[in-house]
């Protein structure tokens, strides 16, 4: 039968790889052990590997959902404080406005103009607030501000009423100038978009409609009654009479918009909790299939602990056998 020698260099190169071979092993039970997850998916899984490429999609799905729950959730985060703040405005512009009668003096009356005229720059200003360089309220058009100017539009809607000098003159070229579609505030004081409203997708199943926009009927009523005020102030010629009935008109308006605005809260009080009901489902989808995922990679950590006890040994009876064959010698032999 014949004998096949392996010279000393030979023996070297195939003690190495032994050597290394054992160390790759030992290493990887080591980081296994300590990551509580094998190394070498594939071979822990035969090589089926389909499972877990498919959970593996699915939380990146819902990941990317996250994302987008995240950031509806700050818009209309943003949506309901700004519209409070709009709100409490309204509220103590109504109740300033309410208490000026025939029994109030002419700077009483003025006094309460002037006011109401900053209540309105200031509702324009809250309403073109963006979050991220984003404008909230300009619908799909979240680049530039909602509305325009409030000093252009005031000047506009000066204009727009002409010579008018009776308050029902006054307030009807007002209304005419926030209602009419072809003109005033929906060409000059709306800046936004008027397409179809905003939907944002938060789960496989569930999409939000971002339907607040600056020219919704009840900020557009506001908005309306606080400009009645503001040309109080801004009319020349205007008696203390005809200011006065403008000043009860602008506060019966805003008294009366409260609940248009309410209305528009609510609907972005649902959006959230669409939203919300949505996150709580994805939580739940991401906690299953964690578990699922863990219940494929994970290592048994006394499995895991047996062998590197074994391979361990292995790696010191390995040193050992080669140590004692490198001192095999001829001459030691004799």
């Amino acid at each position: 039968m014949p004998v096949v020698s392996v010279g000393d260099m030979s023996q070297q190169f195939v003690s190495m790889r032994n050597s290394g071979a054992i160390k790759t092993e030992l290493s990887q039970l080591a980081e296994s052990m300590s990551s509580g997850r094998v190394t070498d998916v594939t071979n822990t899984l035969n090589g089926n590997t389909v499972r877990l490429s498919g959970i593996n999609y699915s939380l990146s799905q819902l990941e990317g959902y996250q994302q987008a729950i995240i950031e509806t959730t700050q818009v209309l985060e943003g949506m309901q404080e700004i519209l409070g703040r709009v709100d409490t405005m309204r509220a103590d512009s109504a109740e300033q406005l309410l208490l000026v009668n025939s029994e109030s003096t002419i700077s009483q009356v003025n006094e309460a103009a002037r006011a109401a005229r900053g209540t309105f720059g200031n509702m324009v200003t809250v309403l073109n607030t963006q979050i991220a360089d984003r404008s909230l309220f300009g619908g799909a058009a979240v680049e530039n501000p909602a509305l325009a100017d409030p000093e252009d539009m005031l000047t506009d809607i000066q204009a727009a009423i002409g010579g008018a000098t009776t308050p029902a003159a006054i307030t009807a070229a007002i209304t005419t100038w926030f209602d009419d579609p072809l003109g005033g505030f929906a060409t000059m004081g709306y800046l936004g978009d008027t397409g179809t409203m905003i939907e944002r997708r938060v789960s496989d199943t569930n999409t939000v409609t971002l339907d607040a926009r600056a020219d919704d009927p009840a900020i557009r009523e506001t908005l309306k009654s606080a400009a009645i005020a503001a040309m109080a102030n801004d009319l020349p010629g205007l008696d203390r009479a005809n200011k006065i009935a403008l000043l009860e008109e602008a506060g019966t308006g805003l008294y009366t918009a409260s609940s248009e605005l309410i209305g528009v809260r609510s609907r972005i009080g649902s959006a959230e909790a669409e939203v919300a009901r949505s996150e709580t489902e994805m939580n739940a989808q991401q906690t299953s299939l964690g578990i699922a995922k863990n219940n494929l990679i994970s290592a048994d950590p006394f499995d895991t602990a047996s062998r590197l006890q074994s391979v361990q040994l292995q790696l010191e009876t390995h040193y050992s056998v080669t140590a004692r064959l490198s001192q095999l010698s001829l001459l030691r032999y004799l």
